[in-house]
């Protein structure tokens, strides 16, 4: 990474410049994080963790939403054929939204779309640094899925260069505030 900021770099007086830097901040997503969220739990409510999955898999298909697990990432377990995705729709800070099976299927994150009966489980996840979504079917909730993003192998090591030349580190990030502190504390940002 230290050789693309290199070459960014032109003339000496940029270079003095970088001397008086106090603060960097860091966008998380593919910066600090490898950028492909992993599915960490399944948390149904009415219907089968397999179900669940399906209908995830199905509206994510096409996507390119950072709510959508990446390609795969979200397919049930015994790899059971797709329902094709009607009508994708992706809306900005609302989620992806498509009709399966003749039914409208919404994923999105879960303070867009507050749930009394899962509060708590999504308040939980949180706070242990995942991203929580819910997918709702027909304005329903039907259950959460929660994703981590790993970090990268080598942000330890440049956010702890950084420290020793004094300089301190923000996250910017449009995730959720607790996941994104996760990250953060296990950084020392």
């Amino acid at each position: 990474a230290s050789d693309v900021y290199k070459r960014q770099i032109k003339g000496g007086a940029a270079l003095e410049q970088l001397s008086q830097i106090q603060h960097v901040a860091f966008d998380k997503t593919g910066t600090l994080t490898v950028g492909k969220p992993q599915v960490t739990g399944v948390y149904p409510l009415e219907l089968t963790e397999d179900a669940l999955l399906t209908l995830a898999a199905a509206v994510e298909q096409g996507s390119t939403h950072p709510l959508a697990p990446p390609r795969g990432r979200a397919a049930p377990p015994r790899g059971s054929p797709l329902p094709a995705p009607r009508a994708l729709r992706a809306g900005l800070g609302s989620g992806i939204e498509a009709e399966v099976d003749g039914k409208k299927v919404l994923i999105t994150a879960a303070d867009k779309f507050p749930s009394q009966a899962l509060g708590q489980q999504i308040s939980d996840l949180e706070q242990a640094g995942q991203t929580v979504i819910i997918v709702a079917v027909d304005g329903i909730a039907k259950g959460i899925l929660a994703l981590r993003d790993t970090l990268r192998d080598d942000a330890k090591e440049a956010v702890a260069a950084l420290h020793e030349l004094g300089i301190q580190g923000v996250i910017l990030t449009g995730d959720n505030p607790r996941a994104a502190a996760a990250i953060a504390n296990e950084l020392g940002l």
